[in-house]
């Protein structure tokens, strides 16, 4: 038992006595399913804000850029509202310079995975850009989001008027509450208040609210190319953990 314990600390002493180890820093992370990680690296090898953003890209956020809510949330100055298609639009556009200029680990592929990332972005912020002309009064700018107009047309010509709202509006909570586990208390929730002076105007807010919408979110670029986005992560996970040495930690509950 002596000598295995001889053994251990002379082991933790060449250890703490390599210069390259006493020079190596800790970055600890979260990801997305709430488990931890962290690893190692040598501060005068890999600069440590592009290290941060490699992990948050890579493993935390999992792309290049947040959720862009085209809200003024209660907690913010001025706040709860929408904003207006200047503000969101600027909002965007300072998304986008960040995602270009972020400094990153020069991972295989990162950079194909930034530009897809951009377009993304651009795509997401067109189609919210266009949700909120579509709230102001503008319908007829929903066609311009041409990747959905065919798929989700029916929903633009309730809102223009062309055909009857109040049918169309029936039909598609039908369909909504059927996915229910309540379908019929969902019918009732629904019904309330069609009666009163503003219930036309609730219903217009819910085809484009609910339904076109849901209708169109599934043509954006960030939804139709999930599954290739997602690939490429796992590429560039692969990547770095051959680059560094990761240790896990327990996931929470």
């Amino acid at each position: 038992m002596k000598r295995f314990d001889r053994i251990c600390l002379a082991a933790l002493t060449m250890v703490l006595s390599n210069p390259s180890y006493a020079a190596q820093k800790t970055i600890q992370w979260e990801d997305r399913a709430f488990c931890q990680f962290e690893t190692r690296f040598e501060p005068t090898k890999d600069d440590e804000a592009r290290l941060r953003n490699t992990i948050n890209v890579v493993f935390v956020d999992g792309k290049f850029y947040p959720y862009i809510s085209s809200f003024v949330l209660p907690y913010e100055p001025g706040g709860p509202r929408q904003l207006t298609t200047a503000e969101f639009e600027r909002k965007c556009q300072l998304a986008k310079e960040r995602v270009a200029s972020l400094p990153v680990i020069a991972l295989p592929g990162i950079e194909e995975y930034r530009r897809l990332n951009i377009e993304a972005l651009e795509d997401s912020c067109w189609f919210d850009t266009i949700l909120i002309r579509a709230k102001s009064g503008e319908t007829a700018a929903l066609r311009e989001y041409t990747p959905s107009v065919a798929a989700c047309s029916a929903y633009i010509d309730v809102l223009e008027g062309k055909t009857d709202l109040r049918a169309f509006w029936r039909e598609m909570t039908d369909a909504k509450c059927r996915t229910y586990a309540d379908p019929e208390r969902c019918r009732i929730d629904s019904q309330k208040g069609h009666g009163d002076p503003d219930a036309d105007e609730r219903r217009r807010s819910d085809v484009l609210g609910f339904g076109w919408n849901n209708c169109s979110t599934r043509y954006l670029k960030m939804n139709v190319w999930a599954a290739k986005l997602e690939s490429m992560r796992k590429a560039l996970a692969a990547s770095f953990r051959r680059r560094f040495k990761i240790k896990a930690f327990p996931c929470a509950d």
